[in-house]
């Protein structure tokens, strides 16, 4: 989103257009998306062609039987968010952790730290779209899992909810005790090179006989509950060293295999509920414009274009990825953070720059006003001249808002 000036009108001549049951502007059902911009060498810049991002169709203002009433969340500094990346998972009691694979011990260490330092998950989805809200005091924060379906990643018990041995069910688990943490994960999957242990024993786990039925179920718990599966390539590439077909195939096969899955258990209807994310195997971009191109064209199976372009840790430290009205913000290149002990004291040390969210109520509304922007805006305009809510950036919805000084700038969506 970029920042766009709007003349607002006194508010109480906006909301009598809406109880007038005046019709909003027409708009297009789709979103022209900005040009990525990523690069093959600093001489020769890729310029990517696209399909704007469709969105569902813009509602007209009309007058409803019970008011609506609007709250907005707001943040004193723009938002940013920490996005944790895990891989695999050691159960086993007095593990030790390393590079890629966490101790489940260790991993509700991590859990319990950020949650006592104010921390609270929201979804990947919802950030890339600009809703980005938060409980009262809470800060956000991200956590990603690559390389799915390991059965240390999430496995489900007798009762058909998450295991404790498996790092869903040590997140889930946390999330019910701590309702205010949320419980959202981002899980990067490959259905291409690899079984799925479906039998745990003492700190083992085996493959046996109905694996692919067990993972199945869990695919299709992880889809229901937000835990939500987002495409790594069907067999992990090195993508440099694919052709563009190749590249367009790796995504098509695994897209193709989850929905198998889901079909399997007969939840084709989670289908709809899948977003088009990619993560990169190895955090390695193709090494042509055509390869490039090939990712920024890829339309999923239920016809949704590439939303981001999810990479890893760089060089220099943690990165926190900006609202996405941010002037920075590039969906292309999705920066995270590799997961440890030392990472999350890291962001713990550095939460002066990641803002906690507050609440602003507007009022009722009979009017549709999220089809209305300027009537949002005054109101957030009068609150704020009120004294009964802080400058800052509001977000209602889609809609975000930057109030500084006398002045309200409206964010493009």
């Amino acid at each position: 989103m970029v920042p766009m000036r709007r003349k607002i009108l006194p508010l109480a001549v906006l909301i009598g257009l809406a109880l007038a049951g005046c019709q909003a502007p027409a708009s297009s059902s789709i979103r022209p998306t900005p040009q990525p911009k990523i690069e093959t060498t600093a001489n020769n810049p890729v310029e990517p062609t696209f399909t704007p991002t469709p969105l569902a169709p813009t509602p007209t203002a009309t007058i409803l039987a019970e008011p609506i009433e609007l709250t907005a969340t707001v943040w004193g500094q723009l938002p940013q968010v920490p996005i944790l990346m895990y891989h695999r998972f050691d159960p086993r009691p007095g593990a030790r952790s390393s590079r890629f694979t966490t101790s489940l011990d260790e991993f509700s260490q991590h859990l319990q730290t950020l949650y006592d330092a104010g921390f609270s998950l929201i979804s990947l989805s919802d950030w890339l779209r600009g809703e980005i809200h938060l409980q009262e005091g809470r800060r956000p924060l991200i956590i990603s899992i690559d390389d799915l379906f390991f059965a240390d990643q999430i496995s489900l018990d007798e009762n058909g909810v998450p295991a404790l041995y498996s790092a869903v069910g040590v997140l889930w688990d946390f999330a019910q005790k701590n309702p205010d943490f949320n419980f959202h994960a981002a899980l990067f999957y490959n259905l291409g090179d690899k079984g799925y242990a479906n039998h745990y024993q003492n700190g083992v786990f085996s493959l046996q006989d109905g694996w692919r039925q067990a993972r199945a179920e869990a695919i299709a718990w992880a889809v229901e509950h937000d835990a939500m599966p987002m495409n790594h390539f069907y067999k992990h590439p090195y993508l440099d060293q694919l052709s563009p077909e190749e590249i367009q195939q790796q995504m098509a096969d695994n897209d193709s295999a989850l929905r198998e899955a889901l079909a399997r258990v007969g939840r084709e209807d989670l289908n709809g509920r899948l977003p088009n994310i990619l993560a990169l195997p190895y955090v390695v971009l193709p090494d042509t414009e055509a390869g490039l191109q090939a990712l920024y064209d890829y339309i999923n199976p239920e016809g949704a274009p590439v939303a981001a372009i999810i990479a890893g840790d760089y060089a220099g430290g943690p990165r926190l990825l900006p609202a996405p009205f941010a002037p920075e913000y590039d969906r292309w290149h999705v920066s995270r953070i590799s997961a440890s002990t030392s990472s999350v004291t890291a962001i713990v040390e550095r939460i002066d720059q990641i803002p906690t969210a507050s609440q602003c109520k507007l009022g009722e509304f009979r009017g549709n006003p999220h089809v209305l922007p300027e009537v949002v805006s005054a109101a957030i305009r009068e609150k704020v001249h009120l004294g009964t809510c802080p400058p800052g950036y509001y977000v209602v919805g889609q809609l975000a808002f930057l109030v500084q000084g006398k002045e309200i700038i409206q964010y493009a969506p």
